[in-house]
């Protein structure tokens, strides 16, 4: 059996703690520096993580406003363009409408002028064959010699010629 002796305690008592000892500072320590490190490594890393995500988050906030903005300008200029086109459409059709009452403006006085010459033609020729006709009738009535007709033609001659 095992028997128990004081200096076999002690010797024991020693060889655990020079043991402890050689285990603190040639495992302890290299594993405690190892993990602080590794634990300040994480940490660092979680930092960083965490600034590169605010950061992705900021620009991603910075594009969506971008975006946004993009959006707002490209309807702006659909609004102006369509107002434009609009405004275009309205000059067109004005333009339009003018040319055409100008033009039938036109046709309208060239249809009075027409008008207004064939009625002045017509009257020379009816003036002319009146002439003519009371001429005849003149020719024929002087050599009736009646006075009185005569007079009446005369008159009726000179009504026709203030006429034309």
């Amino acid at each position: 059996m095992i028997r128990f002796t004081f200096p076999t305690f002690i010797f024991q008592i020693i060889n655990f703690l020079v043991t402890l000892y050689l285990i603190y500072r040639f495992v302890y320590n290299p594993i405690a520096r190892y993990i602080s490190k590794r634990q300040e490594s994480i940490e660092s890393e979680l930092e960083r993580a965490k600034a590169e995500r605010e950061s992705a988050e900021a620009l991603k906030l910075a594009y969506e406003e971008k975006l946004k903005e993009a959006q707002r300008q490209a309807e702006e200029i659909i609004e102006r363009a369509k107002l434009q086109a609009e405004e275009e459409r309205k000059q067109i059709l004005d333009r339009a409408q003018r040319e055409a009452q100008a033009l039938f403006n036109k046709a309208q006085n060239e249809l009075l002028l027409e008008r207004k010459h064939a009625i002045e033609k017509f009257k020379e020729e009816i003036t002319e064959i009146v002439l003519d006709l009371v001429s005849k009738l003149i020719m024929v009535e002087f050599n009736s010699k009646d006075k009185i007709r005569e007079k009446i033609l005369e008159k009726y001659m000179e009504g026709i010629k203030s006429y034309k």
